[in-house]
Formats: C-alpha cells, sequence, structure tokens
C-alpha cells in the first residue's frame, strides 16, 4: 500500500470537487484527516500529464485528473 493510502483504507480513486488543487487538499483533509498535510508536505502532483511540485495554486476543472506521488526517500 502506497504512502498515501493508509489515510484512505486502501482507496486508490477518490473524487473530489474544488477550483484549486489546493482546495482538492482541503476536502481530502476534511474527509481523510492527516492526508492534507501528507499531500502538502514534500509530494508533487500530476495534473492531467504534468508535473507539479508545489500545485496548491493550480486551477483545476470537474474533469481533471490529479495523482498524488509520496516523496521517495533512498540515495
Amino acid at each position: 500500500m502506497t504512502d498515501h493510502r493508509r489515510f484512505t483504507d486502501g482507496e486508490a480513486v477518490i473524487e473530489v470537487d474544488g477550483a484549486t488543487v489546493g482546495a482538492v487538499i482541503a476536502e481530502l483533509e476534511r474527509r481523510y484527516p492527516g492526508l492534507g498535510e501528507a499531500l502538502t508536505e514534500g509530494s508533487s502532483a500530476g495534473i492531467n500529464g504534468e508535473i507539479h511540485a508545489e500545485p496548491e495554486f493550480v486551477a483545476v476543472a470537474p474533469d481533471t485528473d490529479i495523482y498524488f506521488v509520496a516523496p521517495l526517500a533512498g540515495g
């Protein structure tokens, strides 16, 4: 199970409304306490196929696909 799925009982796909990625993260935090913080601390987001390191202010439409990628550790 990936790091973010521990907050969602293993759910990989979740539909959320929001005008920006930040609003989507806020709704995810409301539904799954702790997930919002995990998403804003080091995670990247793929938004319709484009990677964003700091996506909170990126506008999204109802059909936007957002994939959050947990930070990798290692060396």
